[in-house]
């Protein structure tokens, strides 16, 4: 969950992408400009290093950014590093998403099975999270084969587990309890 600057900050930037009718596309590059960050830590890092100046930190940004990303979301990222927010990028990513995703009615479904899902096994997953939660769907997959077999679904902040291990894991519990 984001704080309140990293919230204040993504609130701003969404307030001007809506006054620009680009929610989604701020969206898209601030996710690939986190994702930026992700790959290279170093390069965030050195944005939130105090002994650089800041207007070489500028410079980085313009060489990195320019022409990739909207005027606006660079001017945001340079006022963030700026202000030695940019360290919260992140999470003002994900308080602008959590916004986005509010306004637009979508839920975020993130659903782990221990191998990959059919193409066909996602549609009817997210088809039956779209009639459950009555929104516009997006639908993350991982997988994870320490489940042994069945799904982990988690909407919003509720969590749906038919995992075989969590099954087993009860039966345990419940037959220890039963000899104990």
């Amino acid at each position: 969950m984001a704080d309140i600057v990293s919230e204040r900050y993504a609130q701003s930037l969404y307030e001007v992408a809506k006054d620009e009718k680009q929610e989604k596309e701020y969206l898209e590059e601030l996710t690939a400009v986190c994702g930026a960050f992700r790959e290279n830590p170093d390069f965030l890092k050195l944005l939130t290093t105090p002994s650089i100046a800041f207007e070489d930190k500028q410079n980085v940004l313009k060489t990195v950014f320019e022409g990739k990303i909207r005027p606006f979301v660079l001017n945001f990222l340079m006022l963030t590093t700026e202000k030695g927010r940019i360290g919260l990028i992140h999470e003002m990513r994900e308080a602008y998403k959590e916004q986005y995703y509010f306004e637009n009615n979508i839920a975020e479904v993130c659903a782990v099975t221990a191998v990959p899902m059919s193409d066909a096994l996602r549609d009817r997953l997210k088809n039956k999270m779209q009639a459950v939660t009555g929104r516009q769907v997006v639908l993350e997959t991982s997988v994870d084969p320490e489940i042994i077999g069945g799904i982990v679904v988690k909407v919003n902040n509720e969590q749906f587990d038919t995992s075989l291990r969590t099954r087993l894991s009860e039966i345990a519990a419940r037959l220890t309890n039963t000899i104990a």
